[in-house]
């Protein structure tokens, strides 16, 4: 099975570029669209229009389904992204790599670092209001959500447009919420 990644990129931290393609290359994913982010002064909207744009891409195209990473997205080890695949279920509206709202029985979505989207729920997607943060408004709409357990991907630390500092996302999670390769 194999998916293209659709990875939103800025330019402005483009020391993440080359970290990225070094992670693509050892998970052995070829297929992958680099997407300049939406810049606004407001960065959840930006950050919120930057999704879109690729669910409407999707939308536009007949996708049944696009998944979506950020520049910032980082594997737990080699062969995550063949567990991440190998789990993703065959009905749902959004497939999660990870969330930081621990424990996944919670159901939060915190962090589009890397998700699959299904058709059926672009027109929900889309429709969250811009100044919202995308990625915690899906707790609204109360979709079918899945994260892959334990978490193949995360978010690098470093900085965050969102919080204006530097930041280690990762640092609310346990061992044993993170892949690695005893799993397999």
């Amino acid at each position: 099975m194999d998916l293209k990644v659709n990875v939103i990129y800025d330019n402005r931290h483009s020391e993440r570029y080359d970290l990225l393609l070094n992670e693509f290359a050892e998970q052995g994913i070829t297929d992958f669209k680099f997407w300049h982010c939406l810049i606004y002064n407001d960065v959840v909207e930006s950050i919120n229009a930057s999704h879109k744009m690729i669910v409407q891409y999707a939308k536009d195209s007949g996708l049944k389904e696009v998944c979506i990473a950020e520049d910032d997205l980082m594997f737990t080890c080699k062969g995550a992204w063949d567990f991440f695949l190998k789990n993703k279920p065959k009905e749902f509206d959004l497939y999660l790599a990870a969330t930081y709202i621990p424990p996944i029985s919670n159901n939060k979505v915190c962090g589009f670092h890397l998700y699959v989207i299904s058709e059926k729920f672009y027109d929900a997607f889309l429709g969250v209001d811009k100044k919202q943060h995308i990625d915690t408004a899906m707790d609204d709409l109360k979709g079918d959500y899945h994260f892959c357990y334990p978490f193949p991907a995360l978010q690098r630390s470093g900085f965050s447009a969102n919080n204006k500092s530097v930041v280690d996302y990762n640092k609310v999670l346990q061992k044993e919420d993170i892949y690695d390769c005893s799993h397999t």
